[in-house]
Parts: C-alpha cells; structure tokens; sequence
C-alpha cells in the first residue's frame, strides 16, 4: 500500500491550523464586544438608580482552570482558590475585583507550575421568579502570571493579558449570606504572542454588606 499521500494529508491539516485559530479569535472578539454593550447599557439604564441598594460583597471559592497552551499540546488542569471583591452602584450591577491562583496537576516528578491571576470589570446580576436564585453575567479584564520550575533547573515565569466572559449562579442562604453554585468563565490569555482558549470553574461562599 503507498503511503505517499500522507504527508501531503498531515501538512493539508497543520495547513488549517492557522485558520482555525484566527476564525476562533474573531468568534470570541464578536462575542466579548456585543456582551460589553450590553453590559454598558445596562450601567447606563441602572445609573438612574444608584442610590438603590448599594453594598458590597466579598467571595471565597474553589477554582479549576483547564489551561490550553495550543500548538498541538496537550491540556493541562490547574485546581486552586480565588478571592473577589464587589462594589455595587445598586442591588444588580457592580464592579468586581477577582484574585485566583492554581497549581497544575499531573507533572513529572520534580516539576511545579503555578498560575496567578488578576481580572477586573463589570458584573450584572438578573432577577428572576425563583426568588433565592440569582443569575449574573460578568466581562473581566486584567492580566496572568504563568510559572513553571522543575528540581536543580530553577524556574521561570511569564506575564500576559487576560480576560474573561463567563456568568454563574447565588443562592440565597441567609441575609448576608449565598452560595456560588456555579461560575463558568472562558479564559482567554496572551503567552508567547499566541492566543490561548481556556475554561474555568469556580465555586464558593459569598458575603454581603448592604445588599
């Protein structure tokens, strides 16, 4: 059996390689750009009510970061914690302020990798008929600190842009009190002049003052 055609074939499919990445950044930009407006929107149509219910919050979670360097590589997942802080301009949009920080599992013996994060940006929460359930949708931005060391080599790290888009879930527990079901956010992230499309997931305790 001849096995001249694939070469030919691999090199077809590295070939689209570029494409694909360039139609998933114009995907996500299209989609970051219609929810900022929507965002804006909303902080304008609430301006009008900023006396309203204004508070603050403060959130401890579990964060899991599924991190995609690209290139061909394989994922690699990232379990850790995350702290956030809120101030809001009525009882349904503020600004928040997300710290996190993971460590990456399933490395060689003698290997370590970390990766900090800073994110900043609006967030807008959605009545609904459930009255203990609170939906949200948030657009951070901000940067990540990725670094890697491994026994007798030393270590080294890397700073990039990040951001992401993403909602969750509070359930009410008591007055002061919820609990973060759920929150899932795409990651996006800027190493090496390459774009990387990540998943993370968080889920925690969050305590309210005024709100």
């Amino acid at each position: 059996m001849s096995l001249a055609g694939e070469p030919r074939t691999a090199q077809h499919r590295n070939s689209l390689i570029p494409s694909i990445n360039v139609f998933c950044r114009e995907f996500w930009r299209k989609i970051m750009r219609k929810l900022l407006i929507a965002v804006g929107l909303l902080l304008v149509a609430g301006s009008t009510k900023a006396q309203e219910n204004r508070g603050f919050e403060v959130s401890g979670n579990y964060q899991f970061v599924r991190f995609n360097p690209g290139g061909g590589s394989d994922g690699i997942n990232c379990h850790g914690g995350s702290g956030s802080v809120g101030a809001y301009l009525t009882s349904r949009i503020g600004v928040i302020g997300e710290f996190g920080a993971c460590k990456v599992t399933g490395l060689p013996s003698g290997a370590t990798a970390h990766e900090l994060n800073y994110l900043f940006g609006p967030r807008v929460y959605f009545p609904t008929s459930r009255g203990r359930v609170f939906p949200f949708v948030q657009a951070l931005f901000g940067g990540e600190q990725f670094s890697a060391g491994a026994t007798g080599l030393g270590s080294a790290s890397s700073n990039a842009f990040a951001m992401t888009a993403g909602g969750g879930a509070d359930v009410t527990l008591t007055r002061h009190v919820s609990f973060r079901a759920i929150q899932v956010d795409y990651l996006y992230t800027h190493f090496g002049g390459a774009s990387q499309n990540n998943l993370r997931l968080q889920s925690g305790i969050v305590w309210r003052i005024g709100r």
